[in-house]
C-alpha cells in the first residue's frame, strides 16, 4: 500500500531521514518520537505538502513524490484539526469532493453517510465555531475521508482533547481501523495508540530509531 525509499528533506539546520519503511492495506502505523523529531515532516511529506529533496513516496504501485497533494489518495487529520471557520460542518466534509467537481447529489449522500457514521447528522447546519473539541474532531475525521483515500495521516489527533473526549475518539479510530482504513498515527503518548497500532516507527532527530 505505501512504500517509502530514502526520503530525505531539510528545513535550516535540520534533516530529516534518510527514512525507509513501508505498509500493508489495512496498517495502523504508530509513529512516536519526542517533539522536534521530524513527525509532522514526514506525515507533510507522505501528504504531499512538502517536496523531499530525494527518495521515493510509492502509494499502491504508483509514484507520488512529485504530486501536489490535491492528487494525491491521502487524507490527513492536522493536530489543530484545521477546519474552515466560515463554512458549516456540511460544507466542510464536502470541501475535498467539491474540489474534486462531484456532483451534487454524490456528495449529499457521502456527507450524509459520514455523518451519520461519526454520530454528528446533527450537526450539519452548524458553524464550526461553538463544536466542541470531539465534535471538530470527528467532523475533521469525516472531511479527511470524504473521497475515500488510500492512506489516512493523524497528526496527534488525540492531544487536544480531555481524557473523556479522547476516550470517545480513540472508539472513533478503531471503527476506521476495523473497516479497513490504513492509517498513520502520530504520536508522542504511546497508552493512546496502545490498543490500536499494529506497527510501531520511532523518530529521533529525522532518524528512524
Amino acid at each position: 500500500m505505501l512504500k517509502i525509499e530514502n526520503l530525505v528533506y531539510s528545513i535550516g539546520d535540520f534533516k530529516l531521514g534518510p527514512v525507509s519503511f513501508s505498509m500493508e492495506k489495512g496498517d495502523y502505523l504508530a509513529v512516536f518520537g519526542p517533539s522536534g523529531a521530524g513527525k509532522s515532516l514526514l506525515m507533510e511529506l507522505i501528504a504531499g505538502l512538502r517536496f523531499p529533496s530525494s527518495g521515493s513516496i510509492c502509494i499502491d504501485s504508483r509514484e507520488y513524490i512529485n504530486t501536489g497533494a490535491q492528487n494525491r489518495p491521502v487524507g490527513m487529520l492536522f493536530q489543530d484539526y484545521a477546519l474552515f471557520p466560515h463554512l458549516s460542518v456540511f460544507e466542510n466534509i464536502a470541501y475535498s469532493l467539491k474540489l474534486k467537481k462531484t456532483n451534487r447529489s454524490t456528495i449529499e449522500k457521502r456527507v450524509k453517510e459520514l455523518s451519520e457514521y461519526f454520530s454528528i447528522g446533527n450537526l450539519l447546519k452548524r458553524e464550526i465555531e461553538g463544536l466542541s473539541g470531539g465534535e471538530k474532531q470527528r467532523v475533521a475525521l469525516a472531511r479527511a475521508i470524504a473521497y475515500d483515500p488510500l492512506i489516512l495521516l493523524l497528526d496527534e489527533p488525540l492531544s487536544a482533547l480531555d481524557e473523556d473526549l479522547r476516550l470517545e475518539a480513540v472508539e472513533t479510530l478503531a471503527s476506521l481501523k476495523r473497516a479497513g482504513q490504513t492509517i498513520i498515527h502520530v504520536t508522542h503518548n504511546r497508552n493512546e495508540v496502545g490498543t490500536l497500532a499494529t506497527r510501531n516507527l520511532n523518530l529521533s532527530d529525522g532518524q528512524i530509531k
